[in-house]
C-alpha cells in the first residue's frame, strides 16, 4: 500500500529523463521548423521594403533575421548536447548495474548547465537537474542567462551584412507573393526593377 513512497530505481529514473529529453527534442524541431518558415518571409518582406525605397525598415527585417538564425544556432547546439546527455545516462545506467547506484558526472553537470542556460529549455531543465542532483548524478545548478539582449542585438546587428549579401547574391527579384502588387507594360519592365533592387541593396548594405 506504500508502494508510491518507493524510491524509484535507476532505471526508472534514467528512462524518464531520457523520455524527457526525446521530448523537447521534438519540441526544439518544431521551432526549428517555425523559424525557417518566417525566415523565408523575413527575407520576402526585405525585397518589399528596398523596392519600396524604405531602407531602414529593410534593414531592421535584416536584422530579425540574423537574431532567428542566431537561435536556431543555439537549438542545434541544444538538440546535440541533449543527445550527449542521454547517450552518457545510458552509459552510467549500465555501470549502475553493477555498483548499485548512479554515479557522479561531470559531463552531465556540464551539459545540464549549458542546456539551462537557453530559454527554450531553462524551466524544463532546471527541474530535471534538481532531479539529478537528488539521484547523486551532479552537483549544482547555474542559471545564468544565455545573454543580455543587447549582447544578442550586437552579435545580430554583426550579421546585417552577411544576410544582404546573401539577397544579393540570390538575386533582387521579389517574389510574386509580393506585399505590394505591381503590372507591368512591357517584357522590360521587371529587368529594370530588378536592377533598381539590386542596386538599393547595395547601397543599403554599404550605407
Amino acid at each position: 500500500m506504500f508502494s508510491f513512497l518507493k524510491k524509484p530505481t535507476p532505471e526508472e529514473m534514467v528512462k524518464k529523463w531520457k523520455r524527457e529529453l526525446r521530448k523537447e527534442d521534438r519540441g526544439l524541431d518544431a521551432q526549428i521548423r517555425a523559424i525557417d518558415l518566417q525566415e523565408k518571409k523575413t527575407i520576402r518582406m526585405v525585397k518589399e521594403r528596398v523596392k519600396a525605397g524604405d531602407q531602414k525598415s529593410a534593414k531592421t527585417l535584416a536584422k530579425e533575421i540574423a537574431a532567428a538564425r542566431k537561435a536556431k544556432e543555439r537549438i542545434y547546439t541544444a538538440k546535440a548536447q541533449m543527445n550527449s546527455v542521454s547517450m552518457q545516462l545510458q552509459q552510467n545506467l549500465s555501470m549502475a548495474k553493477v555498483a548499485g547506484h548512479l554515479a557522479k558526472s561531470t559531463e552531465v553537470m556540464k551539459m545540464m548547465n549549458n542546456l539551462i542556460k537557453l530559454p527554450e529549455l531553462n524551466k524544463v531543465m532546471m527541474a530535471m537537474g534538481q532531479e539529478m542532483m537528488k539521484a547523486g548524478i551532479i552537483e549544482e545548478m547555474i542559471s545564468d542567462a544565455f545573454g543580455s539582449q543587447d549582447e544578442l542585438e550586437a552579435e545580430a546587428e554583426q550579421e546585417v551584412d552577411k544576410i544582404l549579401d546573401e539577397i544579393m547574391i540570390t538575386g533582387p527579384k521579389v517574389s510574386e507573393e509580393s506585399l505590394e502588387t505591381t503590372t507591368t507594360t512591357t517584357e522590360e519592365q521587371p529587368v529594370k526593377e530588378d536592377d533598381e533592387i539590386f542596386n538599393r541593396l547595395r547601397a543599403l548594405k554599404t550605407g
